[in-house]
């Protein structure tokens, strides 16, 4: 087969779907490695005083079940120095660990306590959002060495900012003139269209979760609500249940696969924005090189369809 040339839903962003490769998703199998050290995990039950001081837990009889606390080591700080000359990295960054069970992933958490933990995202994003400079607060998570993530303890990072991200931004104004000339949102249309394809990995009455039509990676997948709301305080219990179980689904399949590293993030509307919030998931299974890197045009050797059966494996 030849290769193909795919554009994203939404961007002026391609990638070139290799085909003429015929990868299959074993083939890209990783294992999650981390540095081991001897001593404690701080993230652990026990060692709540080696973190910064905490900002709100989530209680499990005498202890806890989620954990929020800022980051030792900030991206940025709400005491910048907004005297100096240059443009100071004014807010957040915090740390949500999402279980006390060291040796346990998200796809290893009952789907309850993954809608929590979607709760407890949401309820800190609104919390930061209201801090006064802030314009966009972005949740993200990495699993893995090769994901970013420097401890093995599962958790989630949330940054706060005084501007929108430019990929927001991006796909915010391509949405806008989406919907002036087709009179509709891009991402419900996507949803709509993607839930009759190949690249459906499930789906329910709340949520579709697929593979995208112009995946930048190996095995990338979005999980969508299937209602036009902009951020997770919009949606509903089942929803969040229904977005949990995908999340959960989803991940475990990519565990199946050697527990491969990936990252995620959430793409919510910033306030005043009409905007379709998702989850966008990207398993680092290749290397973005020379050509992605000076193009921002994406090679993936694995096309989406056949990423979207094997999710879709019993």
């Amino acid at each position: 087969m030849a290769n193909e040339l795919r554009k994203d839903y939404v961007l002026d962003r391609w990638v070139i779907v290799a085909t003429g490769r015929g990868k299959r998703p074993d083939e890209f199998r990783k294992t999650r490695e981390y540095e081991t050290k001897a001593g404690v995990c701080y993230f652990c039950p026990g060692n709540e005083s080696m973190t910064p001081p905490e900002i709100s837990r989530v209680r499990e009889g005498e202890g806890w079940s989620i954990r929020v606390f800022p980051n030792k080591f900030p991206a940025v700080t709400l005491d910048a120095d907004k005297s100096m000359s240059a443009t100071p990295a004014y807010g957040e960054h915090d740390v949500i660990v999402e279980t006390p069970q060291h040796d346990k992933g998200l796809s290893d958490l009952p789907v309850e306590h993954l809608a929590r933990v979607l709760e407890v995202y949401s309820q800190r994003i609104e919390e930061l959002s209201r801090r006064e400079g802030i314009a966009y607060v972005m949740a993200f998570k990495n699993w893995g060495r090769e994901a970013g993530a420097s401890l093995e303890h599962t958790h989630t990072q949330l940054v706060s900012t005084p501007f929108v991200p430019k990929l927001v931004k991006e796909e915010l104004e391509a949405a806008r003139v989406y919907k002036s000339e087709k009179g509709s949102c891009p991402y419900c249309d996507a949803w709509k269209k993607e839930v009759s394809s190949e690249r459906l990995i499930m789906q329910d009455e709340n949520i579709a979760a697929f593979t995208p039509y112009a995946s930048r990676v190996p095995m990338e997948a979005w999980i969508m609500p299937k209602r036009h709301v902009g951020r997770l305080k919009d949606l509903g219990g089942n929803e969040l249940s229904s977005m949990a179980a995908a999340l959960k689904t989803t991940l475990g399949k990519l565990k199946g696969l050697g527990d491969t590293p990936y990252n995620y993030y959430l793409h919510i509307s910033p306030e005043k924005d009409d905007y379709h919030m998702h989850i966008e998931i990207l398993p680092k299974m290749a290397v973005w090189a020379g050509f992605e890197l000076g193009s921002e045009v994406y090679i993936n050797t694995l096309t989406p369809e056949a990423a979207a059966e094997y999710y879709r494996r019993e």
